[in-house]
């Protein structure tokens, strides 16, 4: 998947996208983010999806409207209009209907979704029938994929869970744990008759209700990492090509978006096409410092001095192979009323008479704005 182009899905009125190893959305709520997203991992595994919700006991009896309603959530199979909506994959047309005949079962496709806090209950994942018929399929398949790891073994042991040797680089784990966990460590509480993850702070042992909302948002990103990330020799997980994470910076301070930006880049070095929404300038920011870096005849210095990364083998190779080898595209989905148009904001061009290029998505409208307002009130009081 290289090329997708639509017309006329939900609100939004056409979309012309064209994916590099990091693509990154950004556009205001309701602008259609999460729609197309559900609908990449639709046309990447339908085999499977058809196959899992079978597997839970749900009925679509063939018609491809109780299937949308099934995979989007209730009341959003609307969204499809059977004689206005147009897929494009790779310049195949795509339809609900011609991916319910698809047979192939591996997921190629893994999505983190914006709403993975509810994926933990009390302190342990849900599983995929905890969930009402309504809820979207993607919820269901995320919590079921982090309850399923659990079960295999990283909920079992004495260890904690965060920080783990083995899992993750020592780069990573540092980051993740001074910017968000602090002293802290994820750990198993078995004193009770069900298993729950608390936060052991000074052998005190809180539940995931009191962690701060930083905390509660990145903990459910934090197991579906180590699921992409396998221990030992393994650079991926079998049969992934994709990654897609929702609002990754839900609830995190700026220093705790850098530790996301490392995770972004250790998933490309690792072979893994990564798609990202977002509300974070931060991370275009890093998108528009990585353009002007690779120019540099210091590149992956510069880069390390960015990421604050010391020079040793592993960043080196995880700079290195981000300036030398990995593309980066990104779009904003433009509302005006009710109607939303994807535009290709890659350049970041902060020159560009396109405002949606140069304010990079509206996500530097306001600096740019206060900038001007304080320019001009200094130049007043100094008449």
């Amino acid at each position: 998947m290289k090329r997708i182009k639509l017309t006329s899905l939900g609100q939004i009125r056409e979309a012309d996208i064209s994916f590099g190893d990091l693509t990154v959305f950004v556009g205001e709520q309701a602008s259609g983010k999460s729609i197309l997203l559900q609908l990449v991992k639709l046309i990447s595994d339908p085999g499977n999806i058809t196959q899992t919700l079978k597997k839970h006991g749900f009925d679509w009896q063939k018609k491809a409207e109780d299937f949308l309603s099934l995979y989007l959530g209730e009341g959003m199979q609307t969204i499809w209009n059977p004689d206005e909506t147009k897929v494009t994959i790779d310049k195949v047309d795509f339809t609900p209907r011609k991916a319910l005949l698809k047979r192939k079962k591996d997921n190629n496709l893994f999505l983190i979704p914006a709403h993975r806090v509810v994926t933990l209950k009390d302190g342990w994942p849900r599983a995929f029938t905890d969930y009402a018929t309504s809820d979207p399929y993607v919820v269901k398949e995320f919590s079921e994929q982090l309850r399923l790891l659990m079960e295999a073994g990283l909920g079992s042991g004495e260890r904690a869970i965060f920080p783990q040797e083995g899992r993750m680089n020592k780069v990573l784990r540092d980051a993740i744990g001074q910017s968000i966990f602090g002293d802290a460590e994820i750990r198993l509480d078995r004193s009770r008759l069900r298993k729950r993850i608390v936060l052991d702070v000074a052998d005190s042992q809180l539940p995931f209700m009191v962690w701060s909302t930083g905390q509660r948002e990145f903990t459910p990103l934090l197991l579906g990492l180590y699921w992409l990330m396998p221990s030992g020799k393994a650079r991926k997980k079998d049969n992934i090509n994709w990654v897609v994470i929702e609002e990754p910076e839900m609830g995190l301070h700026p220093q705790a978006i850098s530790a996301l930006l490392l995770i972004f880049l250790e998933l490309l070095r690792r072979g893994y096409k990564v798609i990202i929404s977002t509300h974070s300038a931060q991370i275009l920011e890093f998108l528009w410092a990585i353009r002007f870096i690779a120019k540099s005849n210091s590149g992956s210095t510069r880069l390390r001095q960015l990421l604050n990364l010391k020079a040793d083998a592993y960043s080196r190779d995880l700079t290195e192979t981000i300036l030398d080898e990995k593309t980066f595209k990104s779009y904003y989905f433009s509302r005006q009323d009710s109607v939303v148009s994807v535009k290709d904001i890659s350049t970041l061009d902060a020159e560009d008479p396109d405002e949606a290029v140069s304010d990079w998505g509206g996500l530097t409208l306001f600096s740019t704005k206060s900038a001007d307002i304080v320019t001009a009130s200094v130049w007043e009081s100094d008449l």
